[in-house]
């Protein structure tokens, strides 16, 4: 008895020092908790079985192809707080692209189920369109996506997000034409780094149409060769079935005022959405056709394809999903979080200027960590070296610029850590899956992607289910060319947002909120370079120039921003231009000012409400149109 008891004692001595003793990083291992998964999209299990029984229908009565496969993760609409999104000006009753010249020519996919890759392509191309016309090749798209099946066999917008994400594309119509052999190694002429799902609020898909051009939609159009839904006098389609969605096409407009008795159909009211159709220029009223507000799939997964880059945007890009958001994985809780992370391994001595990932839920929030020296399966090990978090109104694929860039040495691990709140969803971790007849292309180590539902411990490793990946981007920029300009704005009834980084966006949209002050400084390894910059202030007209992550403007005193100058300073400002444009109230977007020009406006009492500054080497392209980046009221 005594010597039990002498035993159990020496026990919890020992047991006592080790608490002691050891390091609290190392003592405490968190018990892993596997992940749940997100349910499999009703519309992608039947496509699923479809497929198996040999019944999938590509094809309409006359002849023509369609190609929509549903994604497996269904998209969560949620709810948008339509107040931080809401159009900047009265939206008119009527527009259309094709008056403002932002639209490529009518396609044809011919035989293939390719309408997907045309509905995403000309999305992109019309984007674009403001400032230069392309021609992007969907062949390259339907034969190099990486997922399962032929060019013939369909796809969506997560497919071509994927394959623009991991930079396989866009390329050239030329380099790669229609109905030809299947090509690869061949490189993009752009890098994507932002898709955005748009909600189903028709005033939110107007403003997107307004700002950005056509938008990507899915809709049920296996009955477009029937008398009962289609009018092929009219180009009128209306729609009130349940079947699932199983065509791609883009919007490019709207009419308020469309009748009702239009359409075969009579619907609820009047109003249609301008669609564009990839069935060529003889279909429809020359390729296009009129689609019912009340059809069942009117604005189904909007998208937005509103983001082009310069190639040389990043160095490197590190990632394990290639074939992008395919999956979810959550925890059973009442918070809707769950921690998502990958471990990389340096590949240079490079900054760690970037990270993207999926936002699947409006409203989305991304608290982002990056750590370096992380120890083998433990992401939140080693040193903390920034945090940043990050809130995206709409779902979609996203980049974010770190504040803070974090150098990295060449074969050292770094993680990027990301704790994801998703307001409605307990699935909140995007991942890539492998699932037969689909993404069976998907694969995964051990080591490389986790999920956790506390971040600190418990990690589970996400190969171990269906070879998931999370979805986690990382991007560099090369440490002996890097040169930044941060910034950060005060915001009329807001204060100080977060710091935005070359390209970024500080200010507001469709608040009408004022700007009141400015902070810029450059961030930047091997160069001297600094910045200088002034503000017309309202009632006090042009400010001395402020420096280096000085204030421009003022403070407490309700004044607005009404025009802004920047310029370069040290020995390397004749290495670089800096551009910056303004959105100025009852103005918009204004065009781009260079080296100390005037942006917006003087004399009208126009409040700026946001900013963008680009930093580019001496003698590159303009951002866009430089024509009118001031105003002056005399």
């Amino acid at each position: 008895m005594k010597r039990n008891f002498k035993r159990s004692l020496s026990l919890l001595l020992v047991s006592l020092m080790l608490t002691v003793l050891i390091p609290s990083g190392v003592w405490a291992l968190e018990e892993t908790t596997e992940p749940t998964v997100a349910p499999l999209n009703p519309g992608f299990v039947q496509y699923q079985e479809e497929v198996k029984s040999g019944t999938l229908n590509t094809s309409t009565f006359d002849g023509h192809s369609r190609g929509h496969i549903p994604p497996p993760l269904e998209r969560y609409e949620g709810t948008v707080d339509e107040a931080t999104i809401t159009p900047s000006a009265t939206l008119p009753a009527a527009f259309d692209l094709r008056d403002t010249g932002r639209i490529t020519a009518v396609r044809d996919q011919g035989d293939y189920g390719s309408c997907w890759a045309f509905a995403s392509l000309a999305s992109l191309e019309s984007y674009l369109k403001k400032d230069t016309t392309v021609d992007f090749s969907e062949n390259n798209l339907m034969w190099n996506s990486g997922f399962d099946g032929t060019a013939d066999e369909g796809g969506n917008y997560t497919m071509a997000t994927a394959y623009l994400a991991r930079w396989s594309g866009p390329v050239s119509e030329s380099s790669d034409p229609y109905d030809t052999p299947k090509k690869t190694g061949l490189s993009p002429i752009y890098h994507i780094q932002e898709v955005v799902s748009i909600p189903k609020l028709p005033s939110v898909i107007k403003q997107a149409l307004i700002d950005g051009g056509a938008l990507y939609t899915s809709l049920h159009y296996g009955q477009l060769d029937s008398e009962e839904y289609y009018n092929s006098e009219n180009a009128s389609f209306y729609y009130d079935g349940e079947e699932e969605s199983d065509h791609d096409v883009v919007i490019v407009g709207w009419d308020d005022n469309y009748s009702r008795d239009n359409f075969s159909k009579t619907p609820e009211g009047d109003g249609a959405w301008i669609i564009r159709n990839s069935w060529g220029e003889d279909w429809g009223d020359g390729g296009y056709f009129y689609l019912s507000y009340y059809d069942t799939y009117a604005g189904s997964n909007v998208t937005a394809f509103h983001n082009a880059q310069a190639t040389d945007n990043y160095s490197q890009i590190y990632q394990y999903d290639p074939l992008g958001n395919i999956s979810a994985m959550g925890y059973s809780d009442d918070d809707q979080t769950a921690w998502g992370a990958n471990i990389f391994t340096a590949a240079a001595s490079d900054n760690l200027t970037a990270v993207s990932t999926y936002a699947l839920t409006p409203g989305t929030t991304a608290e982002i960590k990056i750590y370096t020296d992380v120890n083998d399966n433990q992401p939140s090990s080693g040193t903390l070296r920034t945090t940043q978090t990050e809130t995206f109104v709409q779902g979609g694929y996203y980049t974010i610029d770190l504040d803070n860039p974090v150098g990295l040495v060449a074969g050292q691990k770094f993680a990027v850590v990301i704790k994801f709140r998703t307001p409605g969803t307990s699935e909140s971790v995007p991942v890539e899956s492998r699932f037969e007849n689909y993404s069976s292309a998907a694969s995964a180590n051990p080591g490389e992607s986790f999920t956790s539902n506390t971040g600190t411990g418990g990690w589970y490793d996400t190969s171990k289910k269906a070879d998931s990946n999370v979805c986690i981007k990382a991007f560099t920029q090369s440490r002996d060319s890097f040169a930044n300009c941060v910034y950060r704005t005060h915001v009329q009834n807001v204060g100080w947002q977060n710091w935005q980084s070359n390209g970024g966006i500080s200010g507001t949209s469709a608040q009408s909120l004022r700007l009141e002050g400015i902070e810029i400084k450059t961030d930047s390894s091997g160069y001297d370079l600094g910045i200088e910059y002034c503000t017309h202030v309202e009632n006090l007209g042009w400010q001395d120039y402020q420096s280096n992550g000085n204030m421009s403007g003022t403070s407490g005193e309700s004044l607005r921003l009404e025009a802004i100058k920047v310029r370069l300073t040290g020995r390397d400002a004749n290495l670089f231009d800096v551009y910056y444009r303004v959105h100025a109230e009852n103005v918009g977007w204004m065009d781009w000012a260079k080296n100390d020009k005037e942006a917006g406006t003087a004399g009208f009492g126009y409040r700026l409400e946001a900013i963008e500054i680009q930093l580019r080497p001496a003698g590159s392209e303009a951002p866009g149109t430089t024509t009118q980046p001031y105003l002056e009221n005399n």
